[in-house]
């Protein structure tokens, strides 16, 4: 059943376009009695611009503003929508959360949890042990990827910076040690596995599998993009550094080969998930952890 505040969202009539304002650092929205205070512009990407905020109970969220670029009035409206009805959907721990979603000013907001930093950060940290932080990265990720491919949904734009790093902290016996989680944030480009569509929403040639290139000889475009592009974020670990492979290296297998020849004890999965031919890579989230989990042993 349809949520109300999606039902409401839904029924509104569309307007005419006026003109998008971006809020301002330390303006107050309000949107039903809620207020929140605008902070700093932290990140900005094709769908948007995000500002952090807060809100009255003083939770650390950020705002996700809608840019319309050459758009309609009515088309942002439209992928304002249709991102808000996945963030309800989709809902799991391993998701970033959605509190809020409402226009000001002819302006579409989203307002979200705020994570700590992106993966992006990780990957390139010096001295960070790659096998240390693999299992507690895939399993976070991969639970969350379950989760969206059994509602019949596809991310296909996971990159290192769409999974974020949130820090929560321990209380008991007033120990106060971090503790990391992973998310998996931005689900704009998130479609049903049945409309994929993964020619022209990917982004980048160096995100795409080779079936994304040529359907015919590596398989049919589906969910095993997801388990692909797990397989980059983990070489990035590997290797502390993003790798933007070519169209060449990627039909070429060199992402596979990278990972295969690498000394971590997890190399030959990472490979496995990063073979060119869809019916002999790893076929799902959860046997993807499987494999991880049974090499890294006890995660407690």
């Amino acid at each position: 059943m349809m949520s109300p505040r999606l039902a409401a969202i839904r029924n509104l009539a569309f307007r005419q376009p006026r003109r998008f304002q971006p809020p301002e650092k330390g303006e107050v929205i309000v949107n039903e009695g809620r207020r929140y205070f605008m902070g700093k512009e932290v990140g900005k990407g094709g769908f948007g611009i995000v500002y952090e905020c807060t809100d009255d109970w003083g939770n650390a969220l950020v705002a996700k503003i809608l840019l319309p670029h050459d758009q309609s009035y009515r088309q942002v409206r439209c992928n304002w929508q249709e991102e808000l009805r996945k963030l309800l959907v989709l809902r799991h721990p391993g998701i970033t959360f959605v509190y809020d979603a409402f226009e000001h000013k002819d302006t579409f907001y989203l307002i979200i949890e705020r994570c700590n930093f992106a993966l992006t950060k990780l990957i390139t940290r010096r001295g960070v042990d790659a096998d240390r932080w693999i299992p507690y990265v895939a399993r976070d990720i991969l639970q969350a990827l379950d989760y969206i491919h059994a509602s019949g949904y596809v991310h296909k734009d996971l990159h290192p910076g769409n999974v974020f790093v949130t820090e929560t902290r321990r209380r008991r016996l007033l120990l106060k040690e971090p503790v990391w989680s992973f998310k998996v944030g931005d689900l704009g480009l998130t479609r049903l596995e049945s409309d994929i569509r993964v020619f022209q929403t990917l982004l980048a040639d160096w995100m795409r599998p080779p079936e994304a290139f040529d359907p015919e000889e590596y398989g049919a475009v589906g969910r095993h993009v997801d388990i692909y592009q797990t397989g980059l974020l983990l070489l990035a670990l590997l290797l502390k550094e993003i790798p933007y492979f070519t169209r060449e290296e990627i039909l070429g297998g060199i992402p596979q080969a990278l990972a295969a020849k690498h000394e971590s004890r997890f190399g030959p999965i990472i490979a496995k998930a990063l073979r060119r031919h869809v019916e002999w890579r790893t076929q799902t989230a959860l046997e993807f952890w499987r494999e991880i989990s049974a090499v890294a042993g006890d995660l407690s």
